[in-house]
């Protein structure tokens, strides 16, 4: 497996790092790889020259383990760290290179220019670095101080000779050069005395003949193309598996066919719906598996009338006119065809989709005491029932699908899922870990960890005044925005409204922004064990008190929630909805907005959450809990109606709890009256759903509702009597001391 790999050596003293390539194993003894594999050797080639270099086992292993932690897999030119001072008359400066791949090198500043058509970028460190004139007299051929003069031409050849750099130089993952087409993968087997890059073309091309992915129509000399075919091309995609896999996967060219002219989406089940079906298997006692259909758009058939004139790659077909028969990546409509191709088969097995989350499947079992669950995400399947097995066995056994994968949930999405006791799961670790390392590359360390919370407590990163991010910071920057905003909706939401806060300068933001985000990033890295627990029991409301007030002399008098006639029987547990809600008012002291906080809980376990800024600006806490309640509101209904979809019984009314005693008493009091009428629609709204019994509404004390986590920025002191409970208690919550009632 090391034969032909490549590997980053340590710096040498005066800046350079080469890239070795492993290209023998050297034994002092027959067997002394298996029997005393530390003992061994490596002949490796050291850059471009002949030289060669023996290395030891345990150097291998640690440069190899090095390499993978840092390397982000994609060779090219990445900037001009710095330049020599010639020592000698009759020499000249060379430059300080460094590449993608981590590698920093040496190169002759008139043959960099020149080769990697660099003179811009040459150009433009020149001039930072007060040397253009004397640059330019070494090298009055490459027109340095002409380039400088003209700052927007400047900038413009500077991005293309970057983009010229990312197409042509070489690309490394996991320490193996991926070729970019047929003919450099036939050229780096040749080099590495293999057929890897071959095999897995020639492993990709047997999976599409085994499909009958094409019609042969014969070479092309003597072929006819059938009319109204157009014709596109073909390219395979390359890549390394972390374990070391080649893998190439064959994709048509669909940026070549017409646009289509009906909608060609495909929808995938929500982070919400997985929760959903997962919370519904763990309350009705059924179990979670998870599978994935291999090769599944080949599955279907394409509509798409398009043919290739096959290639060298495809052996004895070079030359042969193909028509495309099945949905092959790459094509715009192969999504949509393996969609109705897989609903077909769900609907064979008793199977329909649910109306409010139409990619969660349910069929009511044997006995109908309960409903099993199938959520798709594409050809990821999460099974709810009480055999999975049977399910399985008829996708692979009766419907031919080729399934990988198949077996308990345990990772799903980026989300790690495991049990404590008899308590499933679920906690983005893997994904945090992977945030770390990328840390760790970018900022050559790790993330701090002597934060107890994201961001300090009551901070405005609005009225931050340190200087704005060039272009590559600013990259980074909206690098860990999304990658913040993803752990969100894996379950991570006690960062949710520091991360909605500082999302808010993404298309330009500060050097203090970027330190708030390395901030969030060590506080993930420090609380890296936060879990959601799907707990199925119910909650102890017998602190809250709901009175049945008489509505009949209000304008609601009558009122009544309408449900839909066509909801399915309602069979196993059932769920009782709570619900928090907060408002923090003028979070943003430049708009003045304030930020909806709403937390969403099925029995005691978290579901689903929100963080969001106001549309507009409020003059008191009224108005911004006022429009926070109305949006929890909407949330409810909403969530209310998914479950009632999914034919799960409900327990009571939903329940709506906040920490502003005016509101709740203006919304609930049949005699409240609306002193401010620009909140009109949000008070009519909530009061017609009150007094329609849609839901009820409680007050609650601010210091325990778990809201604020969602609505501030909060210390952690302040907090984290509500997070523990929630996120970092393994046992029963009961057991845990209350924070003392102020």
């Amino acid at each position: 497996m090391l034969m032909g790999r490549t590997v980053l050596k340590k710096k040498e003293e005066d800046g350079q790092r080469f890239r070795a390539k492993i290209v023998d194993l050297v034994e002092e003894f027959e067997g002394q790889r298996d029997r005393d594999p530390t003992r061994v050797k490596f002949r490796a080639t050291v850059g471009d020259s002949e030289f060669e270099e023996l290395l030891d086992y345990n150097e291998m292993c640690e440069l190899i383990e090095e390499q993978l932690e840092e390397e982000d897999g994609t060779w090219k030119f990445r900037r001009i760290t710095g330049h020599t001072t010639p020592a000698k008359r009759g020499e000249k400066p060379k430059l300080l290179v460094e590449w993608e791949s981590g590698e920093i090198t040496l190169e002759p500043t008139y043959n960099f220019a020149k080769t990697c058509n660099q003179e811009y970028l040459v150009a433009e460190y020149a001039n930072d670095n007060g040397v253009l004139e004397e640059w330019n007299n070494y090298w009055p051929s490459l027109g340095l101080k002409r380039k400088a003069k003209n700052a927007k031409k400047l900038i413009r050849q500077i991005n293309a000779a970057k983009r010229l750099s990312y197409k042509s130089a070489p690309v490394y993952m996991f320490g193996h050069q991926v070729p970019r087409n047929h003919e450099q993968a036939v050229e780096i087997d040749r080099a590495n005395g293999n057929t890897k890059w071959q095999d897995s073309e020639r492993l990709e091309k047997d999976q599409l003949m085994e499909y009958e992915t094409f019609i042969d129509k014969g070479h092309r000399s003597t072929a006819r193309i059938p009319e109204g075919y157009k014709k596109i091309n073909l390219h395979f995609v390359y890549a390394v598996k972390h374990d070391g896999r080649y893998k190439s996967r064959v994709v048509a060219g669909g940026h070549l066919t017409d646009v289509p002219t009906e909608s060609v989406y495909a929808g995938v089940v929500s982070l919400r719906g997985v929760r959903f079906a997962i919370f519904l298997a763990e309350l009705n006692d059924l179990q979670v598996w998870q599978t994935d259909i291999g090769n599944a758009y080949l599955e279907a058939f394409t509509k798409e009338k398009v043919y290739v004139i096959a290639g060298p790659e495809f052996e004895d077909l070079e030359g042969h006119v193909l028509i495309i028969s099945r949905a092959l990546y790459g094509l715009k409509s192969s999504g949509l065809r393996w969609y109705e191709r897989f609903a077909d088969v769900l609907r064979d097995m008793g199977f329909t989709p649910c109306p409010a989350e139409t990619e969660i499947w349910m069929r009511p079992c044997n006995n109908g005491s309960y409903y099993e669950y199938i959520a798709v995400y594409c050809d990821d399947l999460t099974i709810a029932s009480r055999n999975p097995k049977a399910i399985t066995d008829d996708l692979e056994k009766k419907y031919k699908f080729k399934l990988k994968g198949t077996g308990p949930l345990k990772f799903l999405l980026g989300c790690d899922y495991f049990r404590e006791g008899k308590t499933l799961c679920a906690a983005p670790r893997k994904y945090i870990e992977k945030m770390e390392a990328t840390y760790e590359r970018l900022f050559g360390e790790k993330p701090p960890r002597k934060v107890t919370s994201p961001l300090l407590h009551g901070d405005h990163p609005e009225l931050d005044t340190l200087e704005l991010l060039d272009e590559k910071n600013t990259k980074i920057y909206q690098s860990m925005i999304g990658a913040a905003q993803w752990i969100i909706s894996l379950g991570r939401f006690d960062i949710s409204v520091h991360v909605m806060t500082l999302s808010s300068f993404r298309t330009q933001p500060r050097q203090g922004h970027l330190d708030r985000m390395k901030r969030i990033y060590g506080y993930l890295s420090k609380m890296k064990h936060a879990t959601i627990r799907f707990r199925t029991t119910m909650p102890d409301i017998s602190d809250f008190s709901f009175i049945d007030r008489d509505w009949s002399n209000t304008p609601y008098s009558g009122a009544r929630e309408e449900l839909p006639k066509n909801l399915p029987m309602a069979r196993g547990k059932p769920v009782l909805m709570t619900t928090f809600v907060d408002a923090n008012l003028m979070h943003d002291v430049l708009s003045g907005k304030s930020v909806t906080g709403i937390l969403h809980f099925f029995n005691k376990t978290p579901i689903d959450w929100f963080s969001k800024k106001q549309n507009s600006a409020e003059t008191a806490t009224f108005g911004s809990e006022n429009n926070a309640a109305r949006a929890a509101v909407e949330q409810i209904k909403a969530n209310k109606m998914t479950l009632m979809y999914l034919g799960v019984p409900l327990q009571g009314m939903p329940i709506l709890l906040g920490d502003n005693k005016s509101v709740v008493d203006s919304d609930t009091l049949p005699e409240g009256k609306l002193h401010k009428r620009h909140l009109m629609l949000s008070y009519h709204y909530v009061h017609e759903n009150i007094a329609s019994g849609a839901i009820r509404f409680a007050f609650i004390r601010g210091n325990v509702n778990p809201a604020d986590i969602l609505s501030k920025h909060w210390a952690y002191q302040a907090v984290w009597d509500l997070l523990r409970p929630i996120l970092f208690w393994k046992g029963d919550t009961m057991n845990i001391e209350q924070p003392t009632e102020s």
